[in-house]
């Protein structure tokens, strides 16, 4: 494809490269850059792309928001970032034009409505792709994984391989980095959720003020037709304030609140939940196996979504029968003694809905097993300590993801907000996992949070292989 056709939208005020210069393939690393492609300059809180310019040998041709101060081709963009988008959206034919998108953006599950989601629209014959956490799907089928939301040239590479598979629908989680970064800059969504905003990231975002704001910019005329929104959630009715009288059209969900899509006669049990949707005045009666509180607003908004998509109450009220739970979200597993959980929560609002409905199955006590990741937010590890202390009858603090820091800090913060309540320190996740699951006794249940379905633990810039579901069937004989 030639320069110029790559550069179709994009705001440049500069270049020198020739407009027919045949462009191969478009990278954003210095060492991957190889001849007749594309390298984007771009700057990060560690890094700045135009001070590798000098180590590229072969031809290539810069796009940055400088004139380089070496003798290459190049191109001056206003936002380097949002160009990239733009070009590889170009590269790949703009794929996003034939299919319907579906946004998915919050602090918390994001991952369990998408794929939610999906299966309704599936068994509703809408052929489908999902892209998000737990990996990336085509028609059902794995395809990858890696980010939440890859890079713009991966993220516009699986449009195009979904547009050629003949995806009718996408469904994607959208992360607060995605959004900062502008990694989906030109694709308009036809629906966005949004979950929920909760503390996060703050290591990387600096306040809960700017995390809040950055997710809730997703939701404007250029990125979003219609917001699906959780009236419950603060952030969601800021949203809808936000949105009142202007282009985007907003269809609202919850529980306590008014709402366009709402649930009455929830009856959660040990079978899972039962409740009564209403989705804008259309009834649908939900029987699912899931559990908890926190799946029925995802049900709801997966609901809202499949209905606004066209799928009539008779077919979403069968097919939401058929609606499982991803792998790592609230996964149950007994034993002969209990019931063990595996989840990803590893946000203090995601645990506290996590133990609160693990709570509410187990028959005698709840022992919870977690940590919280090095070199990430610190301030969320004493208040994910009182988390679990008061909720639990017993909690083993351990590792997730350490990385460069010291396990054992980690766990001393952590620790300070446990307080009194009975806890053990083991800074070996396999070997906290094999003591909590020695601990039980009958009717117990064992939370195991933080990881789900990871299947490493990254320690000094390793991944070790690992997995909470390996190490409760080793250590706990569950089924």
């Amino acid at each position: 494809m030639t320069l110029e056709k790559l550069l179709d939208g994009v705001s440049y005020t500069a270049a020198t490269a020739p407009l027919d210069t045949e462009i191969s393939s478009l990278r954003i690393h210095s060492a991957e850059v190889e001849a007749g492609d594309v390298f984007f300059c771009m700057k990060g809180r560690d890094d700045d792309g135009n001070l590798h310019i000098g180590e590229i040998t072969v031809p290539f041709v810069a796009v940055t928001e400088r004139a380089p101060e070496t003798d290459v081709p190049y191109v001056v963009v206003e936002d380097v970032r949002s160009a990239y988008a733009l070009m590889s959206r170009n590269f790949f034919l703009r794929p996003d034009e034939g299919m319907k998108f579906v946004a998915v953006v919050g602090t918390n599950g994001k991952t369990s409505t998408a794929h939610y989601i999906a299966s309704l629209l599936t068994q509703a014959g809408v052929n489908t792709g999902v892209i998000g956490t737990e990996g990336h799907y085509i028609l059902g089928e794995r395809v990858g994984s890696g980010l939440t939301t890859p890079d713009s040239f991966d993220f516009f590479g699986l449009l195009f391989a979904m547009r050629a598979k003949g995806v009718d629908t996408v469904v994607s989680e959208v992360s607060a980095h995605a959004i900062r970064l502008e990694k989906l800059h030109g694709v308009k969504a036809d629906i966005a959720v949004l979950t929920n905003i909760t503390q996060d990231h703050l290591d990387y975002f600096g306040d809960f003020a700017t995390y809040k704001d950055v997710k809730l910019s997703y939701f404007c005329p250029e990125n979003t037709a219609t917001a699906v929104v959780n009236v419950d959630d603060p952030a969601g009715m800021e949203l809808c304030a936000r949105l009142e009288g202007g282009e985007v059209r907003v269809l609202t969900y919850g529980l306590y609140n008014p709402a366009d899509s709402f649930a009455v006669n929830v009856s959660p049990n040990m079978d899972g939940l039962r409740f009564v949707a209403n989705l804008s005045d259309e009834i649908v009666e939900v029987k699912s196996p899931l559990y908890g509180e926190f799946n029925v607003y995802n049900l709801l908004a997966a609901l809202t979504v499949a209905h606004e998509l066209g799928v009539d109450g008779v077919t979403l009220s069968r097919a939401v029968r058929k609606v499982h739970s991803v792998k790592g979200r609230f996964s149950i597993l007994r034993n002969d003694r209990g019931t063990v959980i595996i989840d990803y929560a590893h946000t203090p609002d995601g645990l506290a809905k996590l133990l609160r409905t693990a709570r509410t199955l187990t028959k005698s006590r709840l022992i919870c097993v977690f940590g919280c990741g090095g070199e990430r937010d610190t301030t969320k590890r004493a208040v994910m300590g009182a988390i679990a202390a008061n909720y639990s009858d017993y909690v083993v603090i351990t590792s997730d993801n350490p990385r460069f820091e010291d396990p054992e800090a980690i766990i001393d913060d952590i620790e300070e907000g446990v307080g009194r309540t009975e806890h053990k320190r083991i800074a070996n996740r396999s070997e906290a996992v094999a003591h909590a699951l020695a601990e039980m006794q009958e009717g117990d249940t064992v939370v195991i949070a933080g990881k789900g379905s990871e299947s490493y633990i990254e320690v000094k810039g390793r991944k070790i292989p690992y997995s909470d579901f390996d190490a409760a069937a080793r250590w706990g004989r569950v089924r």
